[in-house]
């Protein structure tokens, strides 16, 4: 009997387990029948380790399904699945541990005692259900409420701390009362360990809450700094276009005059081509249906001319509408900077950015490239700088923005070429 209710026990883990995050992440479609093997699989073993009677074993083998069931199931990361699948694991030891100290206080039995009566078996298995269902659930509408959780790597080590000395300090308490005492005493032990578990997640996820705010409030000024750049670009277009609508009507009288010397029809051509390219400069070199990656493209081509840069592009020239001016900013003027910045540490020979746009098949891709100079890529995944005195924030805040149209962004670097992709649905 005791068995097949531990069985029982280890497939409400399993299912719990994967409804306290069944409104949170997406699950994973492809290979979807060959996840599901490989958690039964695992859920088969969990239960022969039941016979074994380790207890050690039993709780590692409890995270090991539930970390499974997390990472095999859902559209998370393994350092997300490692979190919840400990949550979840101290949720099985809580409700474990109060379902025997229940029944021991209400019968007036010692621990031993309870665990030593048959006829009790299915009492503290009842209370171990119902608590696990209750604290599921409640866990559930505490995490449902967060949509990322940004936990540094030392609070997540001390929360395992936390956790480990937590399950040594009562396993030591227990084994020492639990031949002449009820499970009173233990009761308010592990309340107090809950409450204090409650308190540090609190604690946590306000550090988090306000790390996030901060991520925020930067991508915000670097936001506006880059908006001001492109007004002080817009300005300076102003102020040559007033520059040569001052002179204009000069300009015209002197080619009268020399349109009405009939000798002078050489000067006078000169003087029109002259005046024709001193217009053209008006009118920006790159045409676009977005405003603001118009405005975008052409300074970046003005400041590759300057630092002698070869800038190239293949754009189709469509719209994209749902995808608002800061944001457009954000990524575009970002990704350029960075690319120009790279192209200024190698030699001019080699210095080149090749922008790629198309639209196909219902999608957007964007693809920019240029050399760089030698760097780990990894510091580019984990969200650091490569160049010195960086804080690292520019590419973090391209990938938050393409994240936001639920777009994908992928870095990359071969052959001493850096390339940056970006694919968007195509809205319109």
């Amino acid at each position: 009997m005791q068995f097949v209710l531990d069985c029982v026990t280890t497939l409400l883990i399993a299912v719990l387990c994967f409804l306290m995050l069944f409104q949170k992440y997406e699950i994973k479609r492809e290979k979807l029948i060959f996840r599901t093997a490989t958690l039964t699989g695992l859920i088969g073993i969990k239960i022969s380790s039941i016979l074994l009677q380790v207890a050690p074993l039993n709780l590692f083998m409890s995270w090991l399904m539930c970390f499974s069931v997390i990472f095999l199931m859902y559209q998370c990361n393994w350092r997300t699945a490692l979190i919840y699948s400990i949550v979840y694991d101290m949720i099985v030891l809580v409700t474990d541990a109060f379902g025997v100290l229940f029944v021991s206080a209400f019968y007036g039995n010692t621990i031993t005692e309870t665990l030593g009566a048959t006829d009790l078996v299915w009492h503290h298995h009842i209370w171990n259900w119902i608590m696990q269902i209750f604290l599921s659930r409640i866990t559930a509408l505490v995490i449902r409420k967060k949509d990322n959780t940004n936990v540094k790597w030392y609070e997540f080590i001390f929360y395992i701390f936390l956790f480990l000395f937590q399950i040594v300090f009562f396993a030591s308490v227990s084994s020492a009362i639990q031949n002449y005492m009820s499970g009173k005493f233990l009761i308010f032990l592990m309340l107090g360990f809950m409450i204090l578990d409650v308190c540090v997640m609190v604690i946590l996820n306000r550090i988090s809450a306000a790390r996030e705010s901060e991520q925020r409030l930067r991508l915000m000024q670097q936001q506006g700094e880059l908006q001001h750049q492109m007004y002080q670009e817009l300005q300076k277009k102003y102020a040559e276009t007033c520059k040569v609508a001052h002179d204009i009507n000069r300009h015209v009288t002197s080619l009268k005059a020399l349109i009405e010397t009939n000798d002078c029809s050489d000067k006078a051509q000169k003087y029109l081509s002259d005046l024709t390219v001193e217009s053209n400069r008006l009118y920006p070199a790159i045409r676009n249906q977005n405003p603001m990656l118009e405005i975008i493209l052409n300074t970046t081509m003005a400041k590759c001319k300057s630092n002698n840069i070869e800038f190239s592009m293949s754009i189709e020239d469509f719209e994209m509408p749902f995808i608002s001016d800061m944001d457009m900013t954000t990524i575009f003027s970002n990704l350029f900077d960075n690319a120009i910045e790279a192209c200024r540490e190698i030699v001019k020979s080699r210095r080149k950015i090749r922008m790629i746009m198309r639209a196909q098949m219902g999608l957007i891709v964007i693809k920019i490239t240029n050399p760089c100079a030698d760097f780990n890529i990894s510091d580019i995944k984990f969200g650091r700088s490569t160049k010195k005195n960086h804080s690292g924030i520019g590419l973090s805040n391209v990938r938050k923005a393409v994240e936001k149209y639920e777009g994908i962004m992928n870095v990359k670097k071969e052959n001493n070429m850096f390339c940056v992709s970006i694919t968007f649905v195509n809205k319109i």
